[in-house]
């Protein structure tokens, strides 16, 4: 009789609230479905430096959690040695590894510090990183194959053939290495909607640690979920531009989930337990009126759990939203502004939308009653301080319940790191960081500082009245000798005087 094939699970995760990578259950439910033995390691809980999340509250632009157990959990470093024991241990015969950029990097650091086994495992690396830069991920000498797309049928195919012992070289969707070269095998279709969600994932992996996000100041059980998957639109400074250019002729990049099915997800992480509901995807009101008008039908009636989605602003139409608001539930819709320049919006993000519809969206929510959040960035290529300041004006106009400011990074893939190469504003050897460190780019009519300091002070310029705004300034050229005055200002964004808007339809 074959041995059982062990299967370890790894998400480098540089994060330190609760999540469950929808990858991570479904790489799980295939080989559990094969008979394989599982594993899942990750580094959630363990305590890393500050994420994005917890800057943007340092800053105020989200409140400040109460409940966290970060400085609970053990050190990163302890990691390493849970790791290498889980390794020795368990001596899995594959290590399964999802990653975007972020935890590339931080996998790429654990593997530095753990040694792998003498008999060292098939290391198999998944993930948006690794779709859009293969190259640069078999170039490390410790992963054997890079999984390049969607990876359902290629983990499928991978497990079957570990099961059977057979030859894994020639796996369609898999970059291997062999003793003669590396296999750069062709990409495979993607998957149609009819099947794309056939796989429930394996929520087993989880406990209740997992659903704990932080939301307006508490940790609650929040569960993400996926209507449809893929952008419809290409924007030069995100990845799913990169990811429709690495799937051209290979089929329908943007695909809706069967409704029954789709029903049947939200059921079963409610049974979980969660408390609120995220949806995944990119923009659902692009998805016809029809079927949100039967999403509100079936979900305000039957689920009623608050709900967080987010949409494009020259998606937002009068209709949709009433028949979002007609649910008579705790909504919020999250709208991806970027810039308030015009300029920076057409020719830099490649984003063909007015001010005015950004205006008009948000003015169609409020008037609703619904919650709403504003997605800016700061850093973009050639852009100015009043480009920025237009950014920051905007915002003081529309008045979203919740605004961030995030500092633009050139990932690999996107078409914006291609002009930054060319006109030499990056070197391309920088390492991946967060949306709240310097930026990377060179050569900007703002210095790296400058960029710092205004998205530092983007909630305060954009929330506190105009008498405030001279110490806001102060703060923003000189936070060192200014700490404890942008502390009272932080903490004065948050008084009736600065919030204009208040907190309706509470989630």
């Amino acid at each position: 009789m074959k041995p059982t094939p062990r299967i370890m699970i790894l998400f480098p995760n540089t994060g330190s609230d609760g999540v469950m990578p929808l990858a991570v259950g479904i790489l799980s439910a295939i080989a559990k479905d094969a008979g394989c033995e599982v594993r899942y390691v990750e580094t959630t809980f363990y305590n890393k430096s500050n994420t994005a999340t917890e800057d943007h509250e340092s800053t105020g632009e989200f409140r400040a959690v109460k409940g966290r157990k970060k400085l609970e959990y053990p050190p990163l470093q302890d990691f390493y040695s849970d790791f290498k024991g889980a390794l020795n241990s368990f001596r899995p015969d594959v290590l399964a590894v999802h990653v975007n950029s972020l935890e590339w990097e931080l996998f790429r650091g654990i593997m530095k510090n753990v040694p792998l086994p003498e008999t060292p495992p098939f290391v198999v690396v998944g993930g948006v990183h690794a779709t859009i830069d293969p190259y640069s991920v078999m170039a490390e000498s410790f992963v054997s194959a890079v999984c390049v797309g969607e990876g359902e049928d290629t983990w499928a195919w991978l497990i079957r053939a570990i099961c059977d012992g057979n030859d894994v070289s020639g796996i369609a969707g898999l970059w291997v290495r062999t003793p003669k070269g590396i296999n750069r095998n062709p990409r495979r279709p993607l998957i149609p909607a009819d099947r794309l969600w056939d796989i429930c994932p394996d929520y087993s992996l989880f406990d209740g640690r997992h659903l704990l996000k932080p939301y307006d100041g508490q940790m609650r059980r929040r569960a993400l979920i996926e209507y449809s998957r893929g952008c419809p639109f290409s924007c030069s400074y995100c990845v799913n531009s990169a990811l429709k250019d690495s799937f051209k002729g290979l089929g329908q990049f943007f695909r809706v989930r069967p409704f029954e099915n789709f029903q049947r997800g939200v059921k079963q992480l409610k049974e979980r337990g969660a408390e609120i509901l995220q949806l995944q995807d990119e923009c659902f009101f692009h998805n016809k009126t029809e079927d949100i008008e039967r999403f509100c039908g079936w979900y305000g009636q039957e689920i009623r759990l608050p709900l967080l989605l987010q949409t494009r602003p020259e998606s937002v139409t009068e209709n949709k939203v009433r028949l979002i608001a007609g649910m008579q539930i705790p909504v919020q819709i999250s709208l991806g502004v970027e810039s308030g320049s015009q300029r920076i919006l057409r020719q830099i993000c490649g984003r063909h939308m007015t001010i005015d519809s950004i205006c008009n969206a948000f003015v169609s929510i409020h008037r609703y009653g619904l919650r709403s959040s504003a997605y800016c960035m700061i850093g973009f290529p050639t852009e100015t301080r009043p480009e920025a300041f237009q950014t920051i004006d905007l915002i003081r106009e529309i008045q979203p319940t919740v605004a961030i400011m995030s500092v633009f990074y050139p990932f690999p893939g996107v078409p914006l790191r291609k002009f930054c190469m060319d006109n030499g504003y990056i070197k391309g050897d920088e390492a991946a960081q967060t949306f709240t460190e310097k930026t990377v780019l060179r050569g900007q009519p703002m210095s790296p500082e400058e960029v710092e300091g205004i998205r530092r002070c983007f909630r305060l310029y954009t929330k506190l009245p105009e008498k405030y705004i001279s110490r806001v300034e102060r703060c923003e050229r000189d936070f060192e000798n200014n700490r404890s005055l942008f502390a009272d200002l932080v903490q004065r964004s948050w008084s009736d005087e600065a919030l204009k808007y208040s907190d309706v339809a509470k989630i």
